[in-house]
């Protein structure tokens, strides 16, 4: 029996495509299904073809897929937009209103129930995910519960109409006499539905993060009002500044007072940020940044994934200074990472970036439940002091790691600028001095050079090695497995530390016999800090740029299977 399956929602902005496609995934994630809620929008506030395309399976890695089972298409322009991207026996479910016939297309009144139930036509969505429940024979309970659960807030009355409206959908979908019955797995707890977005805010109250400022833009929007929406239950000051310059130099204001800080951005806002960046670089202040990448250069296509900033962000700024750069590749990497960001910047007294894109962002994956308790995070203040300093404290001392304690504003009289400076934190203009603060700096991240920032999934000795960053993890291990069904010997190598380039690296891609780059992007970035940093050879890049995320079967075809 068939193992993937795929449902693709798309309508006009208005129409609750994003929502439908959310409640669908989460009524599939609550039976036992592996999800993925991939959404696609244009830079529009109304109308426009957006899309919710939900992949599903018994296990495994699960990638947005191009041809569907179930394509529901509510306006007859949504129908003709995506004709040709159903499977083998798949199906059209529209709006009868809308007057299309044709082969493997079925209509339901869904403007008609949605006005008899709940009194407004919007509601023909939630008609719509009744019937998709219905054509693939699934229990329809899972999918009330979510409907349940999502309208909670808007009162029992419309609770109950939208119950109404997906159980008549249902209802209408299964007297069609079509059944596409799927095999359910029995679980005994089911996972959860978090978009990476919702692993970054969570890993963010978490670590005790206390100033957030956020600029909104396409990715990181849900990061804002995720934030905001707790703010009187974590206490956190959520700034929404006038621009990324006021963002960034209040955050910086707030993490030199002491609380642990964070400015989310996309890669248009962090280049208005850079100078504040350059600025937590040589004051040493901690600072931790979410980046999410979009296609660019400039604003690009707003609403388009990318994996373009790599580079930048590893030398982003006038002169030389130390950055870590975490690149989760799902959203349990996007939590734990997050937590360690704020431990690293107190650690290491430095900013560090977690880089994200619009596909790990804005979709949403089947996860563990996420927590501290589930993984054993612990905050790490590092060498931030919880008492006065002896008499003589200077901020900038040099001590044999390059870390030097830190005392906040009222526990010690000190200076910070951003010039270069000496050990009690004044500007100076001596040669000697330059240097020792500059040897300082990368003294600091020494160390970490030689902790884990890769993880290789798969045997050691496999004849091709796939190596990639961020969110094509989830791509790469698909086609690791599909491949390795058919026999190939094949393993993945994934960068969640790129910067500093992990040690480690250097040894696992000399030892392997075919390296493959896999990137999101139009020079191989990653390929090329590997060829900077280890000097092995790429045997080949797959490379995509046209704003999509890797579907499924795109790589193994790339790579001849």
């Amino acid at each position: 029996m068939k193992k993937n399956y795929s449902v693709k929602v798309a309508g006009p902005a208005g129409y609750g495509i994003m929502e439908s496609g959310r409640m669908l995934g989460q009524a599939l994630t609550a039976l036992g299904f592996e999800v993925l809620v991939y959404p696609e929008y244009p830079s529009r506030i109304r109308g426009g073809d957006n899309i919710m395309v939900v992949s599903f399976s018994q296990n495994g890695a699960v990638l947005p897929e191009k041809k569907n089972d179930l394509v529901i298409a509510l306006t007859k322009e949504s129908f003709l937009l995506h004709q040709g991207e159903i499977k083998k026996n798949g199906l059209f479910l529209i709006d009868e209103a809308e007057a299309i016939k044709g082969k493997d297309v079925f209509s339901l009144p869904l403007t008609k129930i949605a006005q008899d139930k709940v009194g407004r036509e919007i509601a023909r969505n939630v008609v719509a995910l009744g019937a998709a429940f219905g054509l693939l024979s699934l229990p329809l309970e899972s999918l009330e519960k979510e409907i349940g659960k999502n309208l909670a807030d808007k009162g029992r009355e419309v609770v109950e109409g939208n119950l109404g409206a997906a159980r008549s959908g249902y209802q209408q979908a299964r007297s069609l006499g079509i059944d596409h019955p799927i095999e359910m797995l029995k679980v005994k707890k089911p996972k959860e539905l978090f978009s990476g977005n919702d692993a970054f805010s969570l890993g963010v109250i978490e670590a005790n993060c206390s100033y957030a400022a956020i600029y909104p833009m396409t990715p990181i929007n849900s990061i804002l009002s995720d934030l905001a929406k707790r703010q009187k239950e974590t206490g956190m000051v959520i700034f929404h500044p006038e621009d990324e310059i006021a963002g960034i130099n209040s955050a910086i204001g707030a993490s030199f007072a002491g609380a642990r800080s964070l400015v989310a951005t996309s890669g248009g806002g962090f280049s208005l940020m850079v100078e504040g960046f350059t600025m937590a670089g040589a004051t040493e202040t901690p600072l931790v940044i979410i980046e999410g990448m979009r296609t660019g250069p400039s604003t690009g296509m707003a609403t388009w994934t990318s994996q373009e900033d790599l580079l930048f962000l590893i030398r982003a700024g006038n002169g030389e200074f130390p950055r870590i750069i975490l690149t989760p590749g799902d959203p349990e990497e996007a939590y734990r990472l997050i937590f360690a960001a704020f431990n690293l910047a107190d650690i290491y007294q430095l900013p560090v970036i977690v880089v994200t894109d619009k596909y790990l962002s804005e979709s949403a994956f089947s996860t563990n439940k996420l927590g501290r308790d589930n993984f054993g995070l612990k905050i790490n203040r590092g060498k931030t002091l919880n008492q006065n300093p002896p008499d003589g404290y200077q901020r900038y001392q040099l001590v044999g790691d390059g870390i030097s304690p830190r005392a906040l504003p009222g526990q010690a009289v000190f200076l910070t600028n951003s010039y270069v400076h000496d050990e009690a934190g004044f500007s100076v203009e001596d040669g000697k001095m330059r240097l020792l603060m500059k040897e300082k700096l990368f003294k600091k991240i020494a160390s970490l050079r030689n902790e884990l920032g890769t993880r290789l999934y798969g045997g050691q000795e496999a004849d091709l090695t796939l190596v990639g960053w961020g969110s094509t993890k989830q791509a790469l291990l698909s086609a690791c497995q599909n491949l390795t069904d058919k026999g190939v010997s094949i393993n993945v190598f994934h960068f969640f530390r790129p910067w500093p380039f992990p040690s480690e690296a250097r040894e696992v891609l000399a030892k392997a016999k075919k390296v493959i780059v896999v990137e999101n992007n139009s020079t191989g970035q990653l390929a090329s800090l590997i060829n900077q940093e280890a000097k092995v050879e790429i045997s080949q890049k797959i490379l995509k740029d046209d704003g999509r995320p890797f579907f499924a079967g795109e790589i193994e075809s790339k790579l001849g299977h």
